[in-house]
């Protein structure tokens, strides 16, 4: 059974790591544009702290891409990425109109799709959080 990775991204102002990672890289590529300015240390040494501020950046954000099992939601919509690592399942809460979960199978009605989620390697837990947090941020349950 494999875990699904859960990201809520309206939780960010109490995520200590996401608001550290952000205020460590943008110290580091600024303090870089500030002492290139002022010239106060060496080229080389300006270079290697804007880069590791931009690795940082990119560090961050591609960790969505290094999950093969991944949910990220806000309170406006969903994307889900099950079993794959490029093909990804966007859902609107606004615009669900039900959703289904039969033999390890989650199906999604929206007013202008319908997509369905194979679920049979997840864990059981994992399922029920992420059934859960669809039936909580839809509008029509």
């Amino acid at each position: 059974m494999k875990k699904i990775y859960f990201d809520n991204l309206s939780n960010f102002k109490n995520s200590w790591l996401s608001k550290t990672v952000f205020i460590v890289a943008l110290l580091c590529i600024f303090s870089g544009f500030i002492f290139q300015a002022i010239d106060a240390i060496d080229d080389v040494w300006i270079k290697r702290i804007q880069r590791f501020g931009y690795m940082l950046f990119t560090l961050y954000f591609l960790n969505k891409v290094f999950r093969k099992n991944y949910v990220q939601w806000n309170k406006l919509g969903m994307t889900i990425r099950i079993n794959s690592y490029f093909k990804e399942h966007r859902l609107t809460f606004s615009k669900v109109k039900y959703h289904t979960f039969e033999n390890n199978n989650l199906t999604v009605h929206q007013i202008d799709n319908t997509f369905t989620v194979d679920l049979s390697n997840t864990n059981t837990s994992d399922t029920d959080q992420l059934i859960k947090i669809i039936t909580d941020n839809t509008t029509n349950k």
